[in-house]
């Protein structure tokens, strides 16, 4: 039988391939699949490709708990191989392999040779651009969907999709205006494509446009908003684009409805989403404590995780923000036993040692008011942030700790210079200019 591109898939039921590829189809919008995994493998449980995909789906989330639920689905897939599979399932199987295994750079080597092979396999598309994402692979993250295109019909009803992971890659590669015209071709063909709408909301933040971009947000506001696994992410896009428009209330007020509100399920990306504003706002002096407290609490049961770096810091950025330097404190000791006693071979042990201890030190140091240790820690990682995963944007909340750092440690040369390194990429920028009148007042 054939998958919605076309391809040859071992299964024995049509109902349950029905079910995959309403999944599949469903995951390109970031709604949730799980009602059709559940039917998918109730109906076949030896589906291979049914097992990967609910495999996939676990490792998205970033959050160890879902791990083990991946293994048991690969263990699953590999079960009913013996010879059975084709040769695209295989790879996926070795994908699946590297990726549970904790190896997501090998991961993503693999889905590069699968796709050069099957260039129609949307699964491995979906997941790659995710796992490129999760490294900070900005090359790969244009270049993989750009290596695949030509051999997709432009007709086919999933081609919309590429076009929206295909901009975001271009943003996150420097492209910003053929980013915007391609986000804009995406969410053209697809009014409900998520990625396509924060990809766009991505390439407006990075040419400033900021008040087209709150326009854009507030229109789609009632697509992004419901429905879908991107609501928190793409509040922030809306928030970053009311803070520069110093609508402190309305940033705020979005806070509180998309991302941190009274039982809010604690995903990884909502804590981290929750993290990433609210830095931003006490950076500024605003007092964030009440929200930083119920953030920190929702952070709780995912704080010793050492499972993706990322989320390590900005669950430091949580405790921070609330005060509890004492339990951000305990994070960062945490995180230099993993670095000792850890699988040194996994991808998140180089992420953490490259960048994710010492922004975690560099964070708490800045909430210590150790500005210099800040800026120590922060300088030494400065052009390497990329190497733990997360998006230009997102990385720059590190950017402005270290320029407030400098402000606040009154070391005008250094703050000179990183402000003149932000106003050469946007001039434009409201908060880069409130930034610049500080620092000449030093």
């Amino acid at each position: 039988m054939k998958d919605l591109s076309n391809l040859d898939v071992t299964v024995h039921s049509p109902e349950a391939l029905g079910q995959y590829n309403e999944a599949v189809t469903v995951l390109c919008r970031f709604a949730d699949p799980t009602a059709h995994v559940e039917r998918m493998l109730a109906i076949e449980p030896t589906f291979a490709m049914g097992q990967v995909f609910n495999a996939h789906i676990a490792l998205w989330s970033t959050d160890r708990a879902d791990l083990q639920p991946a293994c048991d689905s690969l263990a699953q897939a590999q079960g009913v191989d013996g010879g059975k599979l084709n040769r695209r399932e295989r790879m996926h199987l070795a994908a699946l392999q590297a990726w549970v295994g904790g190896d997501l750079h090998k991961a993503s080597q693999l889905f590069d040779a699968l796709l050069i092979e099957y260039p129609t396999d949307l699964l491995a598309l979906l997941s790659g651009h995710q796992i490129d994402f999760f490294v900070g692979d900005a090359l790969n993250l244009r270049d993989r969907v750009s290596r695949v295109l030509g051999a997709w019909d432009t007709q086919h009803p999933c081609y919309g999709y590429l076009l929206g992971m295909l901009a975001f890659g271009q943003e996150e590669a420097g492209h910003y205006e053929l980013a915007e015209h391609t986000a804009r071709q995406a969410v053209a063909r697809n009014p409900g494509d998520i990625w396509g709408i924060h990809a766009l909301a991505h390439s407006l933040e990075m040419q400033n446009k900021f008040a087209e971009g709150l326009h854009f947000m507030r229109e789609h506001e009632a697509t992004w908003a419901v429905d879908n696994g991107m609501v928190s992410h793409n509040a922030v896009h809306l928030d970053l684009f009311l803070l520069e428009a110093n609508d402190l209330a309305g940033a705020l007020d979005a806070y509180d409805r998309y991302i941190n509100f009274p039982g809010v399920a604690p995903l990884p990306m909502v804590l981290l989403d929750g993290s990433s504003v609210l830095w931003r706002v006490y950076l500024e002096g605003h007092d964030v404590s009440a929200r930083a407290q119920c953030l920190a609490e929702t952070w709780s049961p995912k704080i010793d995780q050492c499972f993706y770096a990322f989320n390590d810091a900005h669950a430091v950025i949580a405790y921070c923000a609330s005060g509890q330097l004492d339990i951000a404190a305990r994070l960062v000791v945490t995180l230099r036993d993993y670095l000792r006693e850890g699988d040194a071979s996994t991808s998140n042990h180089f992420m953490t040692r490259e960048v994710g201890l010492p922004v975690c030190e560099a964070i708490l140091a800045f909430a210590r008011a150790d500005y210099a240790t800040s800026i120590d820690r922060l300088m030494g990682i400065k052009n390497k942030t990329h190497l733990f995963g997360g998006s230009l944007i997102q990385r720059d909340v590190f950017s402005r700790t270290l320029l407030e750092a400098a402000i606040r440690s009154r070391h005008k040369p250094l703050a000179s210079a990183l402000i003149s390194e932000r106003l050469s990429h946007k001039p434009r920028s409201p908060y880069n200019q409130l930034k610049a009148e500080q620092v000449r007042a030093l």
